[in-house]
């Protein structure tokens, strides 16, 4: 993996014959790339210097097509896309931080829990990205982002969709801080949230409290 501080992220393959790198995927856009980590063998997740972060994938047919020396001496003479390699990378998710990342790192915070992405950030922002395993999870905390969307509205008044997705729009993340504000609201709008979602007060809560606990502290 290759991250350029101009140039995004892209794959490449070194070819120790020709002693030269062959990159064989590539990203879309030029990002201004300020911290980048490997996920998996085919996922990076990288932040720029507007305050985004992001992940990328790159297929993992193109991926075991680099390791044959006959498909990489087709990819070398396919047409380009977009003034790159043929082949690119897909996006997982973006979201913006409004925080330079400085660091990202994968890791485990809990003895015997899931791997989650830690940064760090210019202004001194800690935070984790923490991945969903249960399909459940994932509706319960997007209904419940939904809600306080419309429940907490910030003190600014800014839409919170137009903030999180400032420069590209948000994609394959929940806003965890935004989930934590359940427990600073009114008791009665508390109530509300909870019986649209056909749960008590009690189990919403309890959901927040067990994501957090599980990986993190």
């Amino acid at each position: 993996m290759i991250a350029d501080v101009q140039e995004s992220v892209a794959f490449a393959m070194y070819k120790h014959v020709d002693n030269k790198f062959l990159v064989f995927c590539d990203d879309y856009v030029s990002r201004w790339t300020t911290a980048s980590v490997m996920m998996d063998y085919d996922t990076i997740a990288g932040g720029d210097k507007f305050g985004n972060i992001w992940i990328m994938r790159c297929s993992s047919d193109v991926s075991i097509a680099a390791e044959d020396d006959i498909k990489v001496a087709q990819m070398m003479h396919e047409k380009s896309t977009l003034h790159g390699v043929p082949h690119k990378l897909e996006m997982l998710a973006h979201y913006f931080l409004n925080d330079i990342p400085t660091g990202l790192h994968r890791t485990r915070l809990v003895a015997g829990g899931r791997d989650v992405l830690l940064y760090t950030g210019l202004m001194g922002t800690v935070g984790i990205y923490i991945p969903f395993v249960s399909r459940d999870d994932i509706e319960f905390f997007q209904q419940l982002e939904a809600h306080l969307r419309s429940e907490d509205s910030p003190i600014a008044g800014r839409d919170h969709m137009i903030y999180r997705g400032y420069y590209v729009p948000v994609k394959g993340t929940i806003d965890g801080d935004l989930c934590e504000r359940f427990g600073s609201l009114s008791a009665e709008k508390q109530r509300r949230i909870a019986g649209e979602m056909d749960r008590s007060v009690a189990e919403v809560q309890k959901k927040i409290e067990d994501m957090r606990v599980r990986v993190a502290y």
